[in-house]
């Protein structure tokens, strides 16, 4: 019996030491947060996801965006970790939970929305625009990883995402993803590039030599969220 219990305790502190180190090494790699006026960049994203309409996330005048382009590119490393950042396991359970009618019980959820991270993510290169230019590459890389929020991070950075949205528009997935069953790029995309337009991130003569392809989805019957932007991008003007 001694045997067993010893061999239960050593077990039991290998686990907790592997657990330990899970934990280390995931805050090790975490990218380091910046700081401005004496707040991390987290809590500055956090100010600017809550301005909740992006045109007030664009505007300079707001003592939130400027904050964001007063960090800079020093931001992109941590806006690029939230944007890949998994449904925090509070949100997963509660998904379970709400399969069945038996419990009652929901864990207590934080933050306020299961894709908090990608919208924040989001908020911050709008914020930023063409200063996170250099971010494009790797943006692009996630296209498939994360083809809701991806794309709309592209538009907010402007004119020189272009030829990354370009891409979005011929490869429509769809592409699983821990939000919805199935997603698809030129949704995403053709909705981020109304709103770039709209706001003046992006000028329709720039854009316009993606009118023929986004037309194109304006006629489709298989992709709703794609005909539905592209039907608005005809609206503000860009195929005339």
């Amino acid at each position: 019996m001694p045997f067993t219990r010893n061999r239960l305790i050593w077990s039991g502190g290998v686990a907790a030491a592997s657990v330990g180190t899970a934990v280390l090494v995931w805050i090790c790699s975490e990218s380091p947060e910046p700081v401005y006026a004496g707040k991390r960049l987290s809590a500055w994203a956090d100010e600017v996801c809550t301005l909740d309409r992006l045109a007030n996330m664009v505007s300079t005048s707001r003592p939130q965006v400027q904050a964001m382009r007063a960090i800079g590119t020093n931001a992109i490393p941590w806006l690029m970790d939230e944007l890949i950042k998994p449904v925090p396991l509070a949100w997963r359970i509660n998904q379970l939970l709400d399969k069945q009618g038996v419990l009652k019980y929901r864990v207590a959820t934080a933050p306020p929305y299961p894709y908090w991270h990608q919208l924040r993510a989001r908020a911050g290169f709008w914020a930023l625009g063409e200063l996170a230019e250099p971010a494009i590459p790797r943006i692009v890389s996630l296209l498939q990883r994360e083809p809701e929020f991806a794309p709309s991070a592209l538009a907010g950075i402007g004119a020189p995402a272009l030829p990354a949205l370009e891409w979005c528009l011929t490869n429509a997935g769809p592409y699983h993803t821990s939000r919805r069953s199935k997603a698809t790029l030129p949704g995403s995309a053709i909705g981020g590039l109304y709103v770039a337009i709209d706001l003046g991130r992006i000028s329709r003569s720039e854009a316009a030599y993606l009118w023929p392809t986004i037309r194109a989805w304006s006629l489709q019957k298989t992709n709703s969220d794609a005909a539905y932007w592209a039907h608005g991008l005809e609206s503000i003007g860009l195929g005339n």
